[in-house]
């Protein structure tokens, strides 16, 4: 896209020089004609009305007289890309956002929308692990990147069923839009109270949730606490435990009584139950990154690389830019014999630095 910037700056300057000795009649002339000239930027506008009213005609027919006009503009080619893509196009729009991805000289927010292009594509043709490396591509370029908060938002909803990093990315995408967006209205009146229901609904199916004993918990996490002080880690273990089974919803009781066991019991029962406590401690606070770290080491140990991948997949969920977690989550991808997925993360956590 340069090289074509390059060549049409210098066809531009050629005629500039070849006009230098004509008359003020001939200047006048030209200076009508462009005049009169279709503007770029109206042109677009118009071909993104168009896709929004879904009217791939009209929109083809805009990409066609911008690139006929300016054969190198960013904008006509994510233009083009986004008309492909409604078009069922796919291979068309990955090549279009993938010539304004490679240009890393254009502005931050225009190749962030050729990202969320992208993800799109791959969203529509079922490659959601793909899809949302584009997003957070997305993101790391443009934090209010739109589309890619919605479809992050669906993602985790629909494929991995992280529900609060549903809520999250779909509520932020309704905050950034416009107050009559119909898909914003559609995220704030319907699907995240549907999301909450859906929370609120898995938090009273956990075992003991209705019957849960808080201050008997608090009082034995206490003591297990002074245990835990004094090294006596068997004791505290039990501690936490009993305090667990008294309110299975207590952060403190179920992160503490993973930790006992991660560093009392090393055998395949104590890692089975260490993992299920972590994820009751995560499922509490699903936004505290430790907990995924701490607990995808453990599977690490033990070699349970589909679990830690399952695990840091939450965790960046939460926080995309955490570079610990992506080099868990690529580490783990990589034992687990996904190399292709893992070299995708791998670019990502390139792309964010050291």
């Amino acid at each position: 896209m340069n090289r074509l910037l390059y060549w049409s700056t210098m066809a531009f300057l050629a005629a500039c020089v070849a006009g230098c000795g004509k008359d003020a009649e001939d200047v006048a002339k030209a200076n009508a004609a462009t005049a009169t000239a279709p503007d770029l930027g109206e042109i677009v506008r118009a071909g993104a009305s168009a896709l929004a009213q879904k009217d791939v005609a009209a929109a083809e027919d805009a990409v066609a007289k911008a690139l006929e006009l300016k054969p190198e503009s960013a904008e006509a080619w994510l233009l083009a890309g986004q008309a492909a893509c409604m078009k069922q196009d796919y291979e068309r729009a990955r090549a279009c956002f993938a010539s304004i991805i490679k240009e890393k000289s254009l502005p931050n927010a225009l190749r962030a929308k050729a990202y969320a292009g992208k993800g799109t594509v791959e969203y529509l043709q079922h490659d959601v692990d793909a899809a949302r490396i584009s997003f957070f591509q997305a993101r790391r370029l443009d934090f209010k990147n739109e589309a890619a908060l919605y479809y992050l938002g669906l993602i985790y909803r629909d494929v991995y069923r992280f529900y609060e990093a549903a809520e999250e990315h779909l509520r932020m995408f309704a905050r950034m839009s416009r107050p009559d967006d119909p898909r914003a209205k559609k995220v704030n009146y319907e699907i995240v109270p549907e999301l909450r229901r859906t929370l609120a609904s898995i938090a009273a199916a956990r075992p003991g949730a209705g019957s849960g004993k808080p201050a008997e918990a608090a009082a034995l996490i206490q003591e297990a606490q002074a245990l835990e002080a004094k090294s006596q880690l068997t004791a505290a273990k039990k501690k936490y435990a009993a305090a667990y089974t008294a309110d299975p919803l207590s952060y403190e009781a179920s992160l503490g009584y993973a930790r006992m066991l991660r560093r009392t019991d090393k055998s395949k029962e104590g890692v089975r139950k260490a993992i299920l406590a972590y994820r009751a401690a995560i499922d509490q606070k699903p936004a505290v990154q430790k907990n995924y770290l701490e607990v995808a080491r453990l599977a690490r140990e033990n070699q349970l690389w589909a679990q830690a991948v399952e695990i840091m997949n939450r965790a960046v969920a939460h926080d995309p830019k955490n570079k610990e977690a992506l080099d868990q989550l690529i580490g783990a991808l990589i034992k687990a014999g996904n190399t292709k997925l893992a070299s995708a993360w791998a670019e990502y956590r390139k792309d964010l630095g050291r």
